[in-house]
């Protein structure tokens, strides 16, 4: 689950509506910055107040936030403050990346950091191989306070959508920077990523085929030579739409264009080694990059140049090669950072829905009984969604869960049955297997009405190989009236496709039984090595069901495979349950 960044949601700037509350929340902070001034730092998002003890170490920092919540109608649900912890986690990335120091909610992570001692994995204090990040002490001078105080600003000000991109960017900088102690590979490879993340969602990169990778390109061109013109540059534009181009290319053009000439000017006293020159940014850019990629794909180490130090050098040589150090890549990210936030336009309110996006908040479907019932408004759209709540219903009602209810849907169909003749048959099938399964487990008195028209096209449309058909037919009883060979098909088609945008999930027991039904075909035609094997794809898509692993167990030719019989409770364990 991703963090979400409360920070400028409680500035009041996204509000709709005038505050109608407002919190004062203080929290710890834990830091080897030392702060050279006895007054409080005062930034756009809450202000820092130093310790009067400067014999403590880590630092312990006075965070201090008012914290505006919206007004709102008094009554459930309505959130009366998110405590101080959120804005802690927020704040803490942000003046830990600002001031280029260690700054964190937690006094253990901050000693074990900057406490100078080897990483286990590492055998490296991390401080020998980056400048200033993980230093005991930082003594920050009021420039370094007042960069704070104008990037915090700048921050906030920042429209919602690139907020919440530079936020993500900052927390994979700082992992990145503490993965220093522990891993350099990840290390690494968070803090190209850092840069990477923000060339994606901001470079205003648009695909063309000479961003294609050159091999794939090649092998499609040759592919198309025959084609006409016109289908080959649809086919090209397809591929184009869901394929991630130029990946490497974007990243170096967008740390390029944020590096400015400034950045190779500055004078920088405590290294002993190669600073990273213009000429060669572009190359160690690319080496960067690739490192990053074999890490992710093939677990590779970094080349030794790149992790002895070298007395703070940025750059080293291998084969003739640029490669960026960890001190010269931090530096570099860090600066590509601070120039794409200070390049970008901010507004001072901008009206946006946040709900979703506050602390402690998540998403999830509610279950069906809340929502698989409601026949208002546009349902055409809405059988796949109804069918696989209905059948989540039903799992629950055959497996005699507790609580287990299934809705009535009749109100659902008869809507549905006014526009299913003309909706598609992709949106009709789901509304179809849904009349005739509802009415396949209700009683006489509340069977939803069925016209002859819909029947004819239960009868013709779930005859067919489908998803939905064989659902229909597994708790029907029926065998389904395919070939064997369109059977095998129509089961794998649905395995495959299941978690497809038009797909159709059942639940496990339904999975299970349509498996058990095409294991039960093979068995009444001899074939027990193809029943074995469909028998054993239930047992392994089902895991830890005692009574799958003892059908597989006990399965003999001439013994039908009945898949009530093995997936649903018997009687006396349904009444050993009730008393």
């Amino acid at each position: 689950m991703e963090i979400n960044s409360v920070l400028q949601i409680a500035t009041g700037k996204l509000f709709t509506r005038p505050a109608g509350r407002e919190n004062l929340l203080r929290g710890m902070l834990y830091t080897n910055a030392i702060l050279a001034r006895d007054n409080a730092v005062e930034t756009a998002a809450g202000r820092l107040l130093p310790s009067s003890s400067y014999s403590i170490r880590p630092t312990v920092l006075v965070y201090e936030f008012t914290e505006r919540m919206e007004g709102e109608e008094q009554g459930p649900g309505v959130l009366v403050s998110s405590t101080v912890d959120p804005y802690l986690q927020d704040y803490s990335v942000v003046v830990s990346f600002a001031l280029n120091c260690v700054c964190t909610p937690d006094v253990d992570l901050a000693r074990r950091l900057t406490a100078g001692q080897r990483g286990l994995a590492t055998m490296v204090a991390p401080q020998t191989l980056v400048r200033r990040f993980f230093d005991r002490e930082i003594w920050c001078q009021a420039g370094d306070l007042k960069f704070l105080e104008e990037f915090v600003e700048k921050l906030i000000g920042l429209p919602r959508r690139t907020f919440l991109g530079v936020m993500r960017a900052l927390r994979t900088y700082i992992n990145g920077m503490h993965r220093i102690a522990d891993d350099l590979e990840l290390a690494y490879t968070l803090l190209v990523a850092s840069v990477e993340s923000l060339a994606q969602d901001f470079d205003g990169h648009e695909s063309d085929w000479d961003s294609f990778d050159e091999r794939k390109r090649k092998a499609v061109d040759e592919a198309l030579s025959g084609a006409d013109e016109a289908i080959a540059q649809r086919v090209r534009a397809a591929l184009l739409s869901v394929e991630h181009v130029a990946l490497a290319r974007r990243f170096r053009e967008f740390a390029m264009a944020h590096t400015l000439p400034a950045y190779f000017r500055q004078a920088l006293s405590t290294a002993s080694g190669p600073l990273l020159g213009r000429s060669d940014l572009v190359e160690a850019l690319g080496t960067a990059y690739q490192s990053r990629s074999k890490y992710v794909h093939q677990l590779r180490r970094l080349p030794d140049v790149v992790t002895m130090g070298h007395g703070y050098s940025e750059t080293s040589i291998e084969e003739r090669a640029t490669h960026l150090t960890l001190q010269g890549l931090s530096r570099l990210m860090r600066e590509v950072i601070i120039e794409f936030v200070m390049r970008q336009p901010t507004v001072q309110h901008e009206p946006y829905n946040y709900r979703l996006e506050r602390s402690g908040v998540v998403q999830v479907r509610m279950a069906p009984q809340y929502w698989v019932g409601h026949a208002v408004g546009d349902i055409a759209k809405s059988g796949r969604d109804k069918l696989e709540g209905f059948l989540q219903q039903l799992a629950s009602w055959l497996l005699r869960e507790p609580d287990a209810v299934v809705t009535d849907l009749r109100p659902v169909l008869a809507a549905a049955r006014e526009i299913v003749p003309r909706l598609e048959k992709r949106l009709r099938l789901p509304y179809l297997a849904l009349h005739a399964l509802f009415n396949m487990h209700v009683a006489r008195q509340d069977l939803a009405e069925m016209p002859p028209p819909i029947e004819a096209l239960i009868q013709e449309e779930l005859g067919e190989p489908s998803s939905e058909a064989l659902v229909a037919h597994a708790l029907s009883g029926q065998t389904v009236p395919w070939s064997l060979e369109t059977h095998r098909a129509a089961l794998n088609t649905y395995l495959r496709r299941r978690s497809a945008a038009n797909g159709l999930r059942f639940p496990r027991l339904f999975e299970a039984a349509l498996t058990l039904e095409l294991a039960e075909r093979l068995r009444g035609l001899g074939d027990m090595d193809g029943c074995r094997g469909v028998v054993a794809l239930a047992v392994e898509n089902h895991p830890g069901h005692t009574g799958l692993l003892a059908a597989e167990a006990k399965m003999l030719p001439d013994v039908p495979i009945s898949w009530r019989d093995i997936m649903l409770p018997a009687a006396e364990e349904v009444q050993a349950q009730s008393a």
